[in-house]
């Protein structure tokens, strides 16, 4: 009787809080908001602090094992923490002094070709009846040199500052943007300084207010969550670099200007999943454009190819094996993740989707060999 009383009152506070949470949605999901908002600089600092322990627990594994200088030891982690730091900032300025220049020429051939394309292209309206007949008289009689550009420059800005909003709002989004990475950096290092304290503390925490059962399972939760966000950070990377050194060799081959820089552009692009190499491969079109339309034309035919042959074999292959997850899996968590969240959505919907395919998995494992247990023993 007392069960049932139990039962029925678990029963009826469940069914309120279902109510009340349904009830006040609107108000838990704006506190939930502001707490995002407010917090986001500690969460951006715990995502640095997660990537960059891949990279710090790499040095201390390889510089400091066989190292028994006391002395030396005691600075183990500071001196991973800089070098950690170190390679990050070199990896960037390596990228950066590969596509910044070759980028910054390609502009500047874009911008002073305009004019002679934009000539072109109205010869080429004036020479066509049926194109003038499609188009607007004062578009077929237009004349570029006689095209006020400091008018339309003008006008484009004054669109621009129009339409998406105040130079104000920018300027202040830019710096909310550097102040939130310093905090998070700031609180990264502090994580990573005093990282086996706060998981003692963290594990006491749960210990003391939950039972075995219930902790043994969010430990159990945890570790497989940290085994496919690792796999799938480590994989994305390899994946990447794999994909642009492909890009590289394959445009040398084919004799196409620009090959190192949207080599690797593609790469830093592809660390987006499925999608990202489209986006570096946009960006190599239009450059190789200003040099040639048809190199620019073979591009585009072994970007497509590459790409088939990175979401038929090396994605699935090289991330996909690296967290468990099948390739149909994959991409669709990067679909539906990105439909539902946006970027965010498919940077994170991967290993998460990766995250619950292993639980499931590993549960439907221990159920079935519970059951062959019992089909044997009877």
């Amino acid at each position: 009787m007392k069960k049932d009383k139990n039962i029925l009152l678990k029963a009826a506070l469940s069914i309120i809080s279902i109510f009340l949470v349904i009830y006040y949605w609107k108000h838990i999901t704006w506190g939930m908001g502001k707490f995002i908002n407010v917090a986001n600089p500690l969460i951006m600092g715990a995502m640095i602090a997660y990537i960059l322990n891949i990279i710090m627990k790499f040095y201390e594994k390889t510089l400091f094992q066989k190292i028994k200088n006391e002395n030396i030891l005691k600075f183990k982690r500071t001196i991973s923490i800089l070098l950690s730091l170190g390679s990050i900032v070199i990896l960037f300025i390596l990228i950066a002094r590969l596509i910044i220049p070759e980028l910054k020429s390609c502009i500047e051939v874009l911008v002073s070709g305009i004019p002679e394309f934009s000539n072109h292209i109205i010869d080429l309206i004036k020479e066509n009846p049926h194109i003038q007949d499609l188009l607007p008289e004062s578009v077929s009689t237009l004349n570029i040199d006689m095209v006020n550009w400091k008018e339309v420059i003008d006008n484009t800005l004054k669109w621009f500052t129009l339409g998406a909003g105040t130079v104000i709002e920018y300027v202040t989004s830019f710096f909310s943007i550097i102040f939130n990475f310093v905090v998070g950096l700031i609180f990264a290092i502090y994580i990573l300084s005093d990282k086996e304290n706060l998981s003692n503390q963290f594990k006491r925490m749960i210990k003391t207010y939950t039972n075995d059962k219930i902790s043994k399972n969010l430990f159990y939760v945890l570790r497989v969550t940290d085994q496919c966000f690792h796999n799938f950070i480590v994989g994305q990377c390899m994946e990447a670099v794999i994909l642009g050194g492909l890009c590289i060799i394959g445009m040398l081959i084919l004799r196409l200007p620009y090959a190192v820089m949207i080599g690797v552009f593609i790469g830093c692009t592809a660390l987006i999943p499925i999608a990202g190499a489209y986006i570096g491969a946009i960006v190599g079109v239009i450059m190789i454009f200003t040099v040639s339309p048809i190199k620019a034309v073979f591009f585009i035919v072994f970007i497509l190819i590459l790409q088939q042959l990175e979401n038929q074999l090396i994605y699935p292959k090289v991330v996909g094996s690296s967290i468990g997850l099948p390739g149909i899996w994959v991409f669709a968590s990067v679909m539906i993740g990105g439909g539902l969240f946006g970027i965010q959505g498919v940077l994170f919907g991967i290993p998460t989707v990766s995250v619950i395919y292993q639980l499931i998995k590993n549960d439907l494992r221990k159920r079935e060999n519970v059951l062959t247990s019992i089909e044997f023993e009877v």
